[in-house]
């Protein structure tokens, strides 16, 4: 590996020995049961991460006041004694694969709505002060129950310790209970918590000193900061600095980042953000602290950039979040010299803003595996008869259908049309600020095929007389859905987007869904005059919220304007939805044919790899 050697160094926090420098984020995912108790899903998504290469895990936000302070849904919790069994079961897991574990402790305050606290009696927080991102107006704390939040945090921690987890995470970062103390912008108090620097850091300092005090003078403590919230009046990096010099003495080591949810980008960094964009913040920690720090933002992405943080001394160990949701074999991958069989994270917050904020479990986009770890061996597992698979069409479905066959044991052809597999993932490829990302999922379908031995026949049409259909047992049709038809006089934005054609002239996009977008953003990139038609609905209205508001705010940047009602001139591209392909294929008779992916019931990304996932098992 050469300039990434220093990643697979083992390094200390505190008593700890880490044997590399990679450690998982906490990442909330709902596999918790309903009342926050761990699961046979939640232990067996962690052991196979754990089984991928990172050093350590730090379960996800873990609440400490079930009642008012969970994160939304079922978190994990550790509120009461009763929870450690299930704890334990899960460390031990983690512990059989030689990988350490760590706790975060969490309180949601005002980040959170009424119809999550018990009761539905509303948040907390240190002022009356209702986050314009998420949750309700907030009730102000009283000092006893400041001071029964600093027990419960201490009683999480020594319930940590019971349970077996080797470290301890004290969640004071995106805009959560302790970050809104230490914020100007939410605490508005007059008493001793509020007001001067001294007094809105005194909570979340008293909080550090009791876990300290409840775990003992060695066992390891970290505290996640978010060292400036990226907010109108809110904490600037001097003041996170001044936190982290004052609570040095209790703590081990620093886990950097920012924002809160009012300045999200900044959290769940997405398609045209520089990965590594928050490593300074983390280095100007490093440099005014004795203790080590831990890196975040997208650095799957950026692994040399890393490495060469750690061999300056601007950071100790490397967080991956997301990456870790769609590969957890980034790590050992990367180390035996397969960068490109690293199914890398495309950064469209799916998982987030598509799944956990509509109420599912946490989904992946591109990785069908993540929540079915527990029943991968016998999904992947290799069947006794071995049969002559072909798969038609080469998009994300035909990838994954062609992906899972292979690995049951099965002869897979997958036959591609086009000169490159990919599908759809290659016409979205040609808007610059998600090339990156889909050229490296691309990338990565051709080096996993590759390695599975499927042969990969390009530029080849199923015909009734193609010789791999002859005598095959399985036949998978993964040709995608079909575009609705364009009205009159307009262009279609899909054939503009996959050839780099576009018609003459000013660009007008009918229509606002993904595909607009892509093709009004290709069309402002080469330098034209672009305009979205909305008509009415929300730019990006088949997107997670998030992306949808991230692309809005790049293609505005762009020059693009937005309108419901058509602007005179211009050359029209139509942005279509994407139907259910109904048409018939001739192929040879008596063949066993079964679709996938978006050509059989319509839909997006997810939807394809989903199904060519399922219909993968069935072989």
């Amino acid at each position: 590996m050469g300039k990434l050697d220093v990643l697979y160094e083992p390094a200390m926090i505190g008593r700890l020995k880490l044997r590399n420098r990679f450690i998982q984020s906490p990442m909330h995912t709902r596999f918790a049961s309903e009342f926050g108790e761990v699961s046979q899903q939640i232990i067996d998504y962690l052991v196979e991460r754990a089984r991928g290469g990172v050093s350590m895990i730090i379960l996800e936000n873990t609440a400490v006041d079930w009642n008012v302070g969970r994160a939304a849904g079922n978190p994990v919790r550790i509120d009461e004694d009763v929870f450690i069994s299930g704890l334990s079961d899960l460390t031990e897991a983690v512990h059989r694969e030689d990988t350490l574990i760590a706790v975060q402790l969490h309180h949601a305050g005002r980040q959170n709505g009424a119809a999550n606290t018990e009761g539905h009696v509303g948040p907390v927080g240190p002022s009356a002060v209702t986050s314009t991102a998420i949750g309700d107006e907030p009730r102000a704390l009283e000092i006893p129950e400041i001071k029964m939040i600093i027990d419960q945090f201490a009683d999480g921690a020594r319930r940590a310790v019971a349970a077996g987890f080797d470290m301890v995470e004290i969640h004071g970062s995106h805009g959560y209970l302790l970050t809104q103390f230490l914020s100007p912008q939410s605490n508005l108090r007059t008493d001793e918590y509020g007001g001067s620097f001294e007094n809105r850091a005194r909570f979340p300092l008293e909080v550090v000193r009791a876990v300290r005090d409840a775990v003992g003078p060695d066992f390891p403590v970290s505290y996640r900061i978010s060292l400036e919230e990226r907010v109108p009046r809110g904490m600037d990096s001097e003041d996170g600095l001044a936190f982290c010099k004052l609570i040095e003495e209790y703590v081990d080591v620093f886990n950097v980042t920012a924002a809160t949810y009012e300045s999200m980008d900044s959290i769940f960094m997405m398609q045209g953000v520089r990965p590594a964009e928050l490593l300074p913040l983390a280095a100007r920690v490093k440099a005014q602290v004795a203790k080590p720090v831990i890196g975040v933002s997208r650095l799957g992405w950026a692994l040399d950039t890393a490495a060469e943080s750690v061999r300056a001394g601007e950071i100790d160990f490397v967080a991956l979040a997301r990456t870790q949701l769609t590969d957890p074999e980034l790590v050992t991958k990367t180390r035996n010299g397969e960068p490109d069989r690293v199914r890398r994270c495309i950064a469209c917050n799916e998982c987030v803003g598509g799944f956990l904020f509509k109420g599912w479990r946490v989904h992946c986009v591109i990785n069908p595996e993540l929540g079915n770890e527990g029943r991968l061996p016998q999904l992947l597992s290799i069947q006794p008869r071995k049969k002559r698979v072909v798969v038609v069409g080469g998009g994300p479905a035909g990838f994954e259908a062609a992906r899972v066959a292979a690995h049951r044991g099965h002869e897979v052809t997958l036959l591609e049309g086009r000169s490159r597999i990919g599908g759809q993932v290659l016409t979205a490829a040609n808007v610059d600020f998600k090339h990156t990302e889909m050229e490296a999922y691309v990338k990565y379908f051709e080096a996993e095929l590759e390695h599975l031995g499927v042969d990969i026949q390009l530029k080849s049409w199923a015909s009734p007389e193609h010789p791999a259909l002859q005598g095959a047992d399985e036949v998978i049709l993964a040709t995608g859905a079909v575009p609705s038809e364009p009205p009159a006089g307009a262009f279609d934005a899909v054939a503009a987007l996959e050839t780099g054609e576009l018609p003459e002239g000013d660009i007008v996009v009918l229509g606002s869904n993904e595909i607009g977008l892509n093709a009004a953003a290709y069309a402002a990139q080469e330098g034209r005059r672009t305009t979205v038609v909305t008509y009415g609905k929300d730019p990006g209205y088949d997107m997670n919220p998030l992306l949808s508001a991230h692309t809005v705010k790049l293609l505005t940047g762009m020059g693009v304007v937005f309108d419901d009602d058509e602007p005179a001139g211009g050359s029209k591209l139509w942005a279509p939805d994407w139907i259910a392909d109904e048409s018939s294929w001739s192929l040879p008779e008596g063949l066993k044919v079964t679709n996938a992916g978006a050509r059989a019931k319509g839909g997006r990304l997810f939807q394809a790899t989903q199904s060519g996932f399922w219909v993968g098992t069935r072989l």
